[in-house]
């Protein structure tokens, strides 16, 4: 539903830009196995958002999402040469530490509730 939209944009786009692109080599033209492989990834990470909301809550999502940002950042580091930077090292940082405070137990409370728990009613 919400995508519709982007398709109707997308279309306006290309039919505006590439017209006589696609009326040469069609629309699929210049689609390579590297783009078939971006376009794979992306399908599958959205379908995998969308089973982490519906069976998880959003802000699991949100660290799952964080996490993998980190680990790529890491695989780039090793692969491709990534230096990473002051403020990134500080956000990853952030984030791990915001993981594990969200993923604590809930401990015990220190002060009695303000409001009282007995659901039971008092009479005069």
């Amino acid at each position: 539903q919400m995508g519709l939209p982007s398709i109707i944009i997308a279309f306006l786009g290309v039919y505006i830009k590439d017209s006589a692109a696609v009326s040469q080599h069609g629309f699929w033209g210049g689609y390579t196995a590297a783009v078939w492989t971006v376009v794979t990834v992306q399908a599958a990470g959205g379908l995998i958002v969308a089973v982490v909301v519906k069976y998880a809550d959003n802000v699991l999502k949100v660290f799952a999402t964080s996490f993998s940002i980190i680990i790529s950042c890491v695989i780039s580091a090793i692969w491709f040469d990534f230096h990473a930077t002051y403020t990134f090292i500080l956000g990853a940082g952030l984030v791990v530490i915001a993981t594990v405070i969200y993923s604590k137990p809930e401990g015990k409370r220190a002060r009695p509730p303000v409001l009282p728990t007995s659901t039971t009613a008092t009479s005069r």
